[in-house]
């Protein structure tokens, strides 16, 4: 159910269970996950350090206003401070409503193609809860610490039954009254994440109704973090008391902090419809898009959602190919 508009009896999803056990962490573990130290700041920082090591140039707090257009052709991006970078080729990542309806002028697509990203669905009721404890929680079902249990995955959900019903309050217009979240501590492997003796909760729960997207809710979103800390203190009696901070990221902030429309943490559900051929538009699976020299990756695209590094794989030997075909022809 992670991160996807729908409940454990919803059609097709069975799919996202699969999606999120593809892969492996380079032992041959298929389906392993793992913790990057430095979370997951380490990682854009290990990859900010090889793209610099082959002459790359990164810029932060530099948005990009519109991708620049000429005889169906990118030439390059726009910034919003006016400065123009004239490139043979334009990648996106963003989101696929952000990259073909605002940075675009919809007159250099294909009408089908923007019916398409207009139609493509990115509801989510997801929200993210962080946790900074002064302890780690103490389990009544298995007092002391223990790696397995303290170092997995801990899931607030008791039965099926108790997840379709989260799902089905937001569907009904409210919060959750039961949330149902996925538990981890990756201060217990990272102890860059925490001063010593403390450490780092992570809380990925649903739902929340999607319509929340529109604004902050500031009042009932703190109301549901607290049944789900409550949910957490019935199986570690104490957990309430070791918190010192939490911060609590709903649709809104996704949207608007993050770029995630709708807050869809896969830049649009993982429906059967919006899968392989169709992701994010039928007959653009390739990553290529209508306009010459302009590319698409991310989690909108086909093997996209998770950080598995699949797309921006794909997407420059996609570049790469395309340009030995033109030397060919010249």
């Amino acid at each position: 159910m992670i991160g996807t508009w729908a409940g454990p009896r919803s059609a097709g999803t069975a799919y996202v269970m699969l999606h999120h056990h593809v892969g492996d962490l380079g032992h041959g573990q298929v389906g392993a996950w793992g913790f990057p130290r430095g979370g997951m700041g380490g990682v854009t920082g290990a990859l900010a350090a090889a793209a610099r090591s082959f002459g790359a140039e990164i810029r932060t707090g530099a948005p990009v206003a519109r991708i620049d257009v000429r005889d169906g052709r990118a030439i390059g991006v726009t910034l919003e401070s006016g400065v123009e970078l004239r490139v043979g080729t334009v990648i996106t990542t963003a989101h696929p409503q952000i990259s073909f309806l605002r940075l675009l002028d919809r007159r250099d697509l294909p009408p089908d193609f923007v019916a398409d990203i207009e139609r493509w669905k990115t509801r989510s009721g997801t929200v993210k809860i962080n946790l900074a404890v002064d302890r780690l929680p103490e389990f009544a079902a298995k007092p002391g610490f223990d790696p397995q249990a303290h170092g997995g995955t801990i899931v607030l959900a008791d039965s099926l039954d108790d997840i379709e019903g989260a799902f089905q309050d937001a569907v009904a217009g409210r919060a959750a009254r039961l949330p149902f979240a996925d538990v981890c501590i990756p201060s217990v492997f990272d102890d860059s994440l925490a001063p010593a003796g403390k450490h780092v909760v992570s809380m990925f729960s649903q739902w929340v109704p999607h319509q929340w997207r529109a604004e902050p809710h500031g009042a009932e979103l703190a109301a549901y973090a607290d049944r789900l800390i409550a949910r957490m203190e019935t199986v570690a009696p104490g957990f309430a008391a070791s918190i010192s901070h939490r911060q609590i990221i709903g649709p809104y902030d996704m949207e608007r902090e993050y770029g995630l429309i709708g807050g869809n943490i896969f830049h649009g559900e993982l429906t059967p419809g919006q899968l392989f051929h169709a992701r994010p538009a039928a007959g653009f699976a390739d990553l290529r898009t209508p306009i010459r020299g302009l590319y698409q990756a991310g989690s909108a695209t086909h093997g996209g959602g998770g950080v598995t590094g699949i797309p921006g794989r794909n997407v420059v030997r996609q570049v790469l190919a395309d340009r030995r075909r033109a030397r060919f022809r010249r």
